[in-house]
């Protein structure tokens, strides 16, 4: 068989070739990230945000295991007040009784003896309703009554509207009586809204509700709000963020946070706003995996063995087990921006830097720890690839490169 002169003289060209390639080619080659010892070597440089690495172990499980559990904000607004006194735009609804001749020409008869010639003689009393809606209270905080005038009835109670007009009617009303009741309740009110099944805005009582009664007098949250991605466990409180607004002053909590009768769930005071913000919990998933995704909690807890469950966990072909990483941005974090009108990062402190968690997850002891390991929302998840994966894309790619020349010669043989 007579082989092809060319052929062998290049030969030692392609040779030099591939071992050009084979040499570049490794920094070359498209990735999705660093390997683990790209990353380790980064963090022992000065790096612009000064990071470090943390491995995961025994000695430290038990501080990475705890969940912050903010509570107590809500408990900072607590007043004492009242919620019977009247005020601006509430709507009262008034009836005068009078014995004999009556100033108001009353349409009812109340009280009357039954038959008989005593009865001719007997007193009639009759009621007559003042107002036909209601009296409504202006903006000073005031009421206009026929035979009495002007009365000041902001802060007052409907028991002290009452003596007020009986004061005023006395003299000129024989034995006048007065009911005062209120028929629409606007100042003692407070507003929810946000991810409540009915926004709306709610009266109080002398019950003395408090926050968690109006959340359920709304419907509790809202249908969409408890709707998740996972059918296991869905979303819920764990998801839902309270804005509280009293006066000038406004805190937020977590709804979860908030135990039934506890300072957190305070009294209620007319004019507090209530809204519930949906704030799904998440962490990102990045590297060697199937799918890069933002995966929410969907529960009050996620360690770090679930969330690797939820991501699909490593690819069996692409990752580096040794080196799972869970990057953190600790609170107090100087954002880019801030890091950068900084004169120096590094002079940061310590607790304020954010930290590269990592996990060797060839070691069997290492998944009890990931399974107390706890996450934390907007957690980066990172899988680092192998770096065995360079030679073999090496491979792959010089196979694409050079199978055309093949299957050319194989079909000119």
């Amino acid at each position: 068989m007579r082989v092809d002169r060319s052929v062998q003289i290049a030969r030692p060209g392609l040779t030099l070739l591939l071992a050009a390639v084979t040499v570049g080619g490794c920094t070359t080659l498209p990735r999705n990230g660093p390997t683990g010892r790209q990353i380790a070597h980064d963090a022992t440089r000065k790096n612009d945000i000064g990071f470090e690495i943390v491995d995961i172990s025994p000695q430290n499980i038990a501080a990475l295991s705890s969940v912050d559990a903010p509570t107590g904000a809500l408990a900072t607004l607590s007043a004492d007040g009242v919620v019977d006194t009247l005020g601006p735009g509430d709507v009262l609804s008034i009836e005068i009784y009078e014995v004999g001749v009556t100033l108001f020409g009353g349409r009812a008869s109340i009280a009357g003896a039954a038959g008989g010639s005593a009865a001719e003689s007997a007193p009639s009393a009759s009621g007559e309703s003042i107002g036909g809606e209601g009296v409504m209270v202006d903006r000073d905080g005031n009421i206009t009554m026929p035979y009495v005038g002007t009365i000041a009835v902001a802060g007052l109670t409907p028991a002290q509207v009452q003596r007020k007009i009986v004061d005023g009617l006395r003299g000129k009303s024989q034995s006048p009586q007065v009911v005062v009741s209120l028929r629409r309740n606007v100042a003692n009110t407070v507003v929810i809204m946000g991810a409540v099944s009915n926004p709306r805005r709610l009266p109080l009582t002398l019950a003395r509700e408090r926050l968690l009664d109006a959340i359920a007098e709304t419907g509790g949250i809202s249908r969409t709000t408890q709707t998740g991605a996972s059918t296991a466990t869905g979303t819920g409180a764990q998801d839902a963020i309270v804005r509280f607004t009293r006066g000038s002053r406004t805190v937020e909590q977590p709804l979860d946070t908030i135990a039934s009768g506890s300072p957190d769930d305070i009294v209620l005071l007319g004019g507090d706003r209530i809204e519930l913000i949906r704030q799904p919990r998440t962490f990102t998933v990045f590297g060697a995996i199937d799918r890069i995704s933002q995966i929410p909690f969907e529960s009050r807890t996620l360690t770090l063995a679930e969330a690797l469950a939820r991501a699909g966990g490593p690819n069996d072909s692409r990752a580096d087990p040794r080196s799972v990483f869970v990057f953190r941005l600790p609170p107090g974090t100087p954002t880019p921006s801030a890091a950068a009108a900084s004169a120096d990062a590094a002079l940061a402190p310590v607790a304020a830097r954010p930290v590269a968690y990592r996990i060797n997850m060839l070691q069997a002891q290492n998944y009890f720890l990931a399974q107390r390991f706890a996450m934390r929302d907007k957690d980066v998840v990172y899988i680092a690839n192998a770096s065995a994966n360079e030679p073999l894309k090496l491979v792959q790619a010089l196979g694409q490169l050079f199978s055309p020349v093949l299957a050319v010669q194989n079909a000119t043989r």
